[in-house]
């Protein structure tokens, strides 16, 4: 049995099954998707319904665009309780809240799909019960795998990072704890993990002009005075049409070996 994770499909449902192919992922083995398994690609329609199928060796993550699925679908059911007609009821929140549904992923649910209500609903709660983390112990080895970053909580009383007016801000305020789950970036680093603890996470696309650049591959910090790691493995692949390097990236976690859809790379990379 082999443990695989991967992070940020991003509705590339195709390229997503074409990598299980390639590691041969069999149902002795487990899968976690890290998150963020809609939006931005073509194909959220197709990983929603295989989402639906709750395999029993396969489990998710709480991602910040998963999140984002389930307040828009809330939203959406909101305005219905008027607007019975769900694509009059789109217009009616997009009206209300321009940036409802900011990636046309539920108007594309509905217009290219014939998705209604119901089964919006459907999924949206699936999503809703997805954990922020997920804990394991490979070969004596702890794991937690999130979306974005992992703290505990007081981690951040002796940094300079202060949260309080981001989530303050935000519609449905989260706790400092999972604001961080689903959208740290650098701070992760700062934070710097969980003593002895390995963190496998995605969010920032390595091919993004940010300290998890590595033009497409997977990055790796060491925190050499907790003996932590963190990986990112969020290779950008939906962006693969626009940015040389973009990859999808999965890791075993048995042996922490990383394997790509695309092998080749190209020599030079940049980020829009």
């Amino acid at each position: 049995m082999s443990t695989y994770v991967i992070a940020d499909v991003h509705g590339c449902y195709s390229e997503f099954i074409e990598l299980l192919r390639k590691v041969r992922f069999s149902e002795n083995d487990r899968l976690i998707v890290a998150g963020d398994i809609i939006d931005r690609g073509r194909e959220s329609y197709a990983m929603l319904q295989w989402m639906e199928k709750k395999f029993d060796n396969v489990d998710f993550v709480m991602g910040n665009h998963d999140r984002m699925f389930v307040e828009s679908v809330a939203k959406l059911a909101d305005f219905s309780k008027v607007t019975a007609n769900v694509k009059e009821a789109y217009k009616e929140v997009k009206m209300y809240d321009p940036n409802f549904d900011r990636y046309k992923t539920i108007r594309d649910l509905i217009r290219d799909h014939g998705v209604g209500l119901a089964t919006l609903i459907k999924w949206a709660k699936i999503v809703k019960n997805f954990p922020y983390t997920i804990d394991l112990n490979i070969n004596g080895r702890d794991y937690i795998v999130v979306h974005a970053g992992y703290m505990e909580e007081g981690d951040l009383k002796d940094t300079d990072i202060d949260l309080s007016p981001i989530i303050a801000s935000m519609e449905k305020p989260l706790s400092e704890q999972k604001y961080f789950y689903l959208w740290a970036r650098e701070e992760a680093l700062v934070v710097g993990g969980k003593e002895n603890t390995t963190i496998i996470a995605g969010h920032t696309p390595t091919i993004a002009d940010s300290v998890f650049f590595t033009g497409g591959t997977v990055f790796k910090y060491e925190n050499k005075e907790k003996n932590s790691l963190i990986y990112d493995i969020d290779c950008g692949c939906v962006f693969k049409d626009k940015i040389p390097g973009a990859n999808l990236a999965c890791i075993r976690l048995e042996d922490e070996q990383v394997f790509y859809l695309f092998e080749k790379k190209p020599d030079t990379y940049y980020y829009e």
